[in-house]
Formats: structure tokens, sequence, C-alpha cells
């Protein structure tokens, strides 16, 4: 993700007889807002960038009549992260103790480097022309109504490393079979008797949060326990591998 550097006052707030300096951002337009991270600036949101996937998305959104601190605070709370545009300065302005410095900010106007879908695929044969084409991934493994994957997602291909040593309880490296401009298909079947029992999960979960630093929500641990349901269930299957796309768009 691009970031930008701002020149932007800090000013001197005073509270409980406590001086600190803090970013207010009161030189910024209406189209640019901050995006808060656990109480400090880290993302601009700049809606002048119209063409930008996650902006159109959002713009969608406002259009509707939705209210921007409630959109950042669930885009947040979808990818584990704890966002805000309200920043949390609580004190007084001391007049005269503006000063210019310079701050830089990730541009936040696609979700790329913050989301990836994954799809995970139990199969005795393994044909990339098939994985790497949607509906012919969903024509081939759909069964009676039931699709036979299993989707999940990560934020980045760090975390998703990170996700796959600990289901599979060893250092796990990423054998990539294919690739298209917009999807990587590894090979997981070296692993796949390794995985974690759901009994095992309830006990090792909170280990996993220490890892990934993401919010401690039941979406997280059900979509880790999605994940080893569907390892387990089909593990007579000749192959496991996993489909990752980046994803630029909020759906």
């Amino acid at each position: 993700m691009d970031t930008v550097k701002l020149q932007t006052e800090s000013y001197l707030f005073e509270s409980l007889d406590k001086k600190f300096r803090a970013f207010p951002f009161y030189e910024l337009s209406y189209e640019e807002w901050v995006v808060y991270e656990n109480g400090h600036p880290k993302y601009l949101l700049d809606f002048n960038r119209r063409n930008k996937p996650l902006i159109q998305d959002l713009k969608i959104k406002l259009n509707k009549g939705e209210d921007l601190e409630d959109i950042v605070w669930k885009l947040g709370r979808f990818l584990g992260k704890e966002w805000t545009t309200k920043h949390n300065i609580e004190g007084l302005v001391i007049k005269g103790s503006q000063k210019i410095e310079a701050i830089e900010l990730t541009l936040l106007d696609d979700l790329s480097d913050l989301f990836i879908d994954l799809i995970f695929v139990a199969t005795d044969n393994i044909d990339c022309e098939i994985l790497l084409n949607d509906q012919k991934l969903f024509d081939t493994f759909s069964n009676n109504n039931e699709l036979l994957l299993e989707s999940s997602f990560i934020d980045n291909y760090d975390n998703l490393i990170r996700m796959l040593s600990f289901l599979f309880k060893t250092d796990t490296k990423l054998k990539k079979l294919a690739s298209n401009n917009a999807k990587d298909v590894f090979d997981l079947t070296s692993y796949k008797q390794n995985c974690l029992s759901e009994d095992e999960l309830e006990i090792n979960y909170n280990e996993w949060i220490d890892i990934v630093k993401r919010e401690n929500t039941m979406d997280e641990f059900g979509h880790l326990l999605g994940i080893i349901h569907y390892i387990n269930r089909f593990r007579h299957k000749n192959h496991l591998v996993l489909i990752a796309e980046k994803r630029k768009h909020w759906k």
C-alpha cells in the first residue's frame, strides 16, 4: 500500500494536570479522514482518489445513507482490527502550542495488502485449470447443493504461514503449484495428516491470538474451526490444496 507524508500541526493538550502532544489533524479537508488503529493514527482515507476500489465501495455505502464512522468500525472488525475515525484526544488545547511536524500515513484505498481470500480444496486429483477458474471450481466441487470447499481469509502472507503452522503443528512452507494474475495455488498435502483436532483448537486458541495479534472474536474462532473441520472431514482425499487471492474490494 502507498504511504503519504503529511505536514500537519501537533498541539499540546492538558488533562488532569498532565500535558501531552497530539495530532488533531485540523487542516484536513472534508474529503480526507484519518483512520486510527488502537488509538493511533495509521491510515488516510482520501475520497479524492475516486477510482480506487475501496473508495468506490465506501462511496456506495455512504450514498445509501450509512455513517462513515460506523462503516470504518465494521471494516476494522471484519479485518480483525480496532478502527475508528475519531481521535482519542481528551483535554484542552494549550494556546500557542502548535508545531509543524511530518507524519506518515498509509493510504487506505484497497484491501489487497490487508485481506486474502482463502479456499481449501480436498481432492483426489489436482487440476490447476479447474482450481484457477471460479466457475469450473464450483461446478466440480458441488454435490447435491453442498459446496465441498472451505472458504476463509487472512490479512497477509506472513500471517497465512503462521496460521498454517499453527493448524498443522509444524513449520509450514508454501509450495506453489500454479498462479495467474489473481490467484495462487499451493500444495498442503504433506501437512494435512497433522491438522489440529477441534478439541486441540479449544485448548490452544489463545496461542493463536497471541501469534497473530488480531481481535479475539467468535468470527476469528469460527474461521479456524471451519478449516479444521473441513480438513479432518476430508482427510482421506489424496491431496489438500489452498487457493489464495488478494482482495481489492470490500464485498
